[in-house]
């Protein structure tokens, strides 16, 4: 009976200890992915930004006279 107890103690412990290696791997997994996803965010929010300027700009007046000087057109007075 004492040798079966032992056993099954041993069985525990090791069938315990696989899962809490299991678990601290999945952790670990999980923290260079959220890590991963959020540089990732932050460098589609640096384009974002940059993307806005640019459209600030393609909306100025500036762009319309850089455009207008590029295609040789002139203003007479």
């Amino acid at each position: 009976m004492a040798a079966a107890i032992t056993v099954n103690v041993i069985l525990l412990v090791a069938i315990l200890t696989a899962v809490i290696i299991y678990q601290l791997v999945s952790i670990g997994l999980g923290n260079s992915q959220k890590k991963a996803l959020i540089s990732e965010i932050n460098e589609y929010e640096q384009k974002l930004e940059q993307s806005e300027k640019n459209l600030e700009y393609l909306k100025s007046e500036q762009f319309l006279l850089d455009k207008a000087f590029e295609l040789n057109f002139y203003f007479p007075d």
